[in-house]
């Protein structure tokens, strides 16, 4: 034993002082979120040579160091994981925005719209069987309040949901642009602390949360420098890059041509560039991912209504909805109100006092006929001009004629003016049982009333079973991932403790030997002092 194994044995002890501060590091976190276990990597300082007996180099170790403190943590499944968890995120915005129409509708729990129909439907039949009695006549001015309120109502949460997901667009972009200044701000700090050789592990760690959580609100891609810096791209555009942030910002679609839409959409920031384009989604794209561009597709660019083209509103669930719900809605108003009160203001049918052209249904602020008798036409171009949509039969525009709601004799049923003609109320019978209503003409096939709802509201279902489908798949295939994550990252108090107690075995171990050293250097300098005396 010589001096030099005094810092080949001091090494011991550093190194095994090390491994004991990770350790401890591990078990002080091992319930916090996002981190990952860490471990000393040790090897041998250096060599040193004593000589050479023939081709063999005699050498000594002179100690150990600690390479590095590095992380246990697989990047594969951490691309894995947030690319998964990224369509995970897409269809359970999907998911839930289904779960929230179908509870609007009521057709699962409570009285839906498809009992009201029913109801208005029996209400006009019982009307055949006593057309001069008031109380049939109060029993279908009350049904056709039921079945207005409940459209009213439909229609105006639907609007309230969208305006609802256009703030939450908002607050996601928020989001984004403050998880892109985390990153970029953690990039800094580990660029600066890596440079000066100390240990990053921590800030990575919240760098990776930050990615985590981005990865579900949008698509990103990201590859890390060889400074450490992680460098982030959102649906193809630079979002970080290094310590720079491209940020996003949403603007209102009433700046591109459509004066009074309420929506935004998010650009990138000092750009009029659109963060998505106008690709189909499609699994086998790969595009199908984040919750951000999942609510755009469902809040859709502007409330669509009966007259709005099929084509418009492919893409986007809620207008789809809107405008299929109120081709029917309207179709059943301008059905009834044609047959008591004509267009042409021509040839009407005549009430139990002898009024004439008097509606059912009636616009919340346009009437029927003008100041010279003449029809107020339905025009809904542009979609979002508030002028415009008060001229519709449409759902949320609707309320019953006060004239008619406070005096059933005013309802225009008889045709000849014979109290018990029926001619009128069997045109409205036949005209309800006809296939004339569809969704898309030309393409769809034309339906009667109730087979077009009961085909509407199953196409609903249809679409949230499908997310459901895979918002569950993905479920399970994010936590397998997650699981795996946690397993190889994830600290073990059982592995920790074993670790601990051998770093202290070596420390003390170490520490046998500097006392060794201590007591032979000691003997000596006694013994040597003896000897000079």
């Amino acid at each position: 034993m010589s001096m030099a194994s005094l810092s080949r044995a001091a090494s011991g002890l550093a190194v095994s002082q090390r491994g004991l501060e990770v350790t401890g590091h591990n078990l002080s976190n091992v319930n916090t979120p996002g981190y990952v276990r860490q471990q000393a990597l040790q090897h041998e300082s250096r060599y040193m040579t004593l000589g050479r007996n023939g081709n063999n180099t005699l050498s000594v170790g002179m100690g150990a160091d600690v390479t590095e403190i590095r992380q246990i943590r697989d990047i594969f499944l951490d691309k894995a994981y947030r690319a998964e968890a990224s369509k995970q995120s897409f269809y359970s915005a999907r998911q839930s925005a289904v779960h929230e129409v179908e509870n609007i509708f009521g057709e699962i729990n409570g009285e839906g719209f498809s009992d009201v129909i029913k109801d208005f439907w029996l209400s006009i039949n019982e009307l055949a069987e006593h057309p001069d009695g008031l109380e049939a006549r109060g029993m279908f001015v009350q049904s056709a309040v039921t079945f207005t309120n409940k459209a009213n109502h439909i229609a105006e949460q639907l609007q309230s949901y969208q305006k609802n997901l256009n703030l939450k667009i908002k607050n996601h972009v928020t989001e984004i642009n403050t998880l892109a200044s985390d990153i970029a701000k953690m990039n800094k700090a580990v660029a600066i602390a890596e440079v000066s050789g100390d240990n990053a592990n921590d800030y990575r760690d919240q760098r990776n949360i930050a990615l985590d959580r981005l990865s579900q609100l949008i698509q990103i891609r990201y590859k890390e420098d060889a400074s450490g810096q992680v460098n982030v791209q959102a649906e193809g555009y630079t979002l970080v890059s290094g310590q720079v942030v491209s940020k996003m910002e949403v603007k209102p679609l009433a700046q591109a041509g459509d004066p009074y839409n309420p929506f935004l959409i998010p650009v990138w920031a000092g750009t009029d560039q659109a963060v998505f384009s106008d690709r189909p989604i499609d699994p086998r794209a790969n595009n199908d991912n984040g919750e951000l561009k999942s609510i755009l597709l469902i809040r859709g660019n502007r409330p669509a209504n009966h007259t709005t083209d099929a084509k418009d509103v492919e893409p986007y669930l809620i207008p789809k909805i809107q405008r299929e719900f109120d081709i029917l809605v309207n179709s059943i108003v301008t059905m009834i109100n044609e047959q008591l009160a004509p267009e042409s203001r021509t040839g009407g049918p005549i009430g139990l006092d002898g009024s004439q052209y008097e509606e059912l249904f009636s616009r919340k602020n346009v009437t029927r006929y003008d100041a010279n008798g003449g029809f107020n036409e339905e025009d809904g171009t542009p979609a979002s001009d508030p002028q415009k949509l008060a001229t519709l039969y449409s759902a949320g525009n609707l309320m019953i004629n006060p004239t008619v709601l406070r005096d059933y004799n005013k309802i225009t049923l008889s045709a000849s003016g014979d109290k018990n003609d029926i001619t009128v109320i069997q045109k409205m019978l036949t005209n309800w049982q006809d296939q004339t209503t569809t969704y898309d003409a030309g393409v769809s096939p034309e339906q009667n009333y109730q087979d077009y709802f009961s085909e509407f509201t199953a196409r609903i279902g249809m679409v949230g079973s499908t997310a459901s489908r895979f918002a569950e798949d993905q479920k399970i295939l994010v936590s397998q991932i997650d699981h795996e994550r946690n397993r190889l990252s994830g600290v073990s108090l059982d592995e920790e403790m074993t670790g601990m107690m051998k770093y202290q075995h070596a420390y003390n171990a170490s520490a046998r030997v500097v006392s060794a050293i201590d007591t032979m250097i000691d003997t000596i300098v006694n013994r040597m002092g003896l000897v000079g005396r």
